[in-house]
C-alpha cells in the first residue's frame, strides 16, 4: 500500500514542477530577457562611443592639411593697385563682358568700400537690360573669370505691364528684362 501512496503524490509533484517551470519561464521572459537585451544595447553603445573616440583621436593626431600655395589665392584677388584703379578695371571688365553677352548696360555705380580682416571689398552696381539668354551668358562669364567677381543683390524685372501702356513684343521674341546687380571683388588690404 505504500506504493500506491507514492503514486498518488506524483501528480501533485508533477503539477508543482509544472507551476515552478511556468514561474521560471515568466521570470525569464519578464525580467531576465529584457535585462539581457538592455546589457546588449549598452555594449553596442560602448562600441559606438569607442569607435567615435578612436576617430576623434585619429583626427587630432593627423597632420594638418596642406594649405593652398600663396599664388593660388592671390590670382583670385583683384590686383594690388589703388582702389580707384581696381574699380576702374572691374568696370572695364564688366563692360566688355556685357557687350560680349548681349547685355545693354544703362549705368554703373561705385559702391562704398568695406573691409574684412586682410581683405578689402570693392563693389559696383550695374543697371542693364537684356533677354534671359543674354543675362545667363553674362552671369556665367562674370562668375567664372579670374580674378573672381561675386554677384549679389540680383534683381530682375520684366518690362511688360509697366508704365502707361505695355510694350508689345513680336511673337516668339523674348521679353526684355530690367536687371540690377552688385558685382563684388576682393583685394588684399594693404592698410
Amino acid at each position: 500500500m505504500t506504493g500506491w501512496r507514492e503514486l498518488g503524490r506524483w501528480p501533485s509533484r508533477i503539477a508543482a514542477l509544472g507551476v515552478l517551470a511556468l514561474l521560471l519561464g515568466l521570470l525569464d521572459a519578464g525580467l531576465v530577457a529584457p535585462y539581457l537585451d538592455y546589457l546588449g544595447t549598452l555594449d553596442e553603445r560602448v562600441a559606438t562611443k569607442a569607435a567615435l573616440l578612436d576617430r576623434m583621436r585619429a583626427l587630432t593626431e593627423a597632420p594638418p592639411p596642406a594649405t593652398a600655395p600663396e599664388g593660388a589665392l592671390t590670382r583670385l584677388l583683384l590686383p594690388d593697385i589703388s582702389d580707384a584703379q581696381a574699380v576702374g578695371q572691374m568696370q572695364d571688365r564688366l563692360k566688355h563682358l556685357a557687350a560680349d553677352s548681349g547685355v545693354e548696360l544703362q549705368g554703373i555705380q561705385v559702391l562704398p568700400r568695406s573691409e574684412t580682416p586682410g581683405l578689402a571689398r570693392l563693389a559696383v552696381r550695374l543697371r542693364a537690360s537684356a533677354d534671359m539668354a543674354a543675362l545667363e551668358r553674362f552671369l556665367h562669364e562674370v562668375e567664372s573669370a579670374e580674378p573672381v567677381l561675386l554677384v549679389d543683390n540680383l534683381r530682375i524685372q520684366t518690362r511688360l505691364g509697366r508704365g502707361p501702356a505695355p510694350i508689345a513684343t513680336p511673337a516668339g521674341a523674348a521679353a526684355p528684362l530690367d536687371i540690377q546687380l552688385d558685382a563684388i571683388g576682393f583685394k588684399a588690404d594693404a592698410s
